[in-house]
């Protein structure tokens, strides 16, 4: 049995931060070119969680404060902004900010996973066994003890012992 990815993870992997960059170009000009009475641009989540995922935690929070300042702007350079520079700033500083939590989280969540990558190693498959010693049989088809095939295979470790049933038989003056 094999583990697979769940489908809503995004695969694994490193990409250089200057790819979001001009995603995060790409998407500004969507933003422009659509209207400028979005009152949350959705778009600048993409790159955003990308970066995050892919780059790490410093380029998608750098993404997350250049895009909202650069959209602000776009928005002030051709005309003065309607509602006024308060309102606009406000709601840029609020769109940054979530954000940049969003890049924080995104962030954080690629950091966990990859460390659970490199924590988990699998043991798949039919292990033969021996029903009376539990010795394994390995790829060359010697017996070895369960304990030397599962370490190396893992990063387990074996501490020994002898539970209540083995002791009332095997020991029975302890018991």
């Amino acid at each position: 049995m094999t583990t697979t990815r769940p489908w809503w993870l995004l695969p694994p992997g490193r990409i250089h931060p200057l790819w979001w960059v001009a995603l995060g170009c790409v998407m500004l000009a969507i933003d422009y070119l659509s209207s400028e009475s979005v009152s949350f641009p959705v778009v600048y989540v993409i790159p955003i969680i990308l970066a995050a995922w892919y780059s790490g935690r410093w380029p998608a929070v750098a993404l997350a404060i250049a895009v909202p300042v650069f959209r602000l702007l776009f928005l002030v350079m051709p005309h003065s902004p309607r509602g006024g520079m308060a309102t606009l700033g406000l709601a840029t500083a609020l769109r940054g900010i979530v954000i940049i939590i969003l890049a924080l989280w995104f962030s954080r969540l690629a950091e966990f996973e990859r460390a659970l990558q490199r924590r988990v190693k699998v043991l798949e498959g039919l292990l033969p066994i021996c029903s009376f010693c539990k010795n394994i049989r390995n790829e060359a088809g010697e017996w070895e003890r369960m304990e030397g095939y599962i370490s190396r295979r893992s990063e387990a470790e074996f501490s020994h012992g002898v539970c209540p049933s083995c002791t009332a038989t095997h020991y029975p003056d302890i018991g």
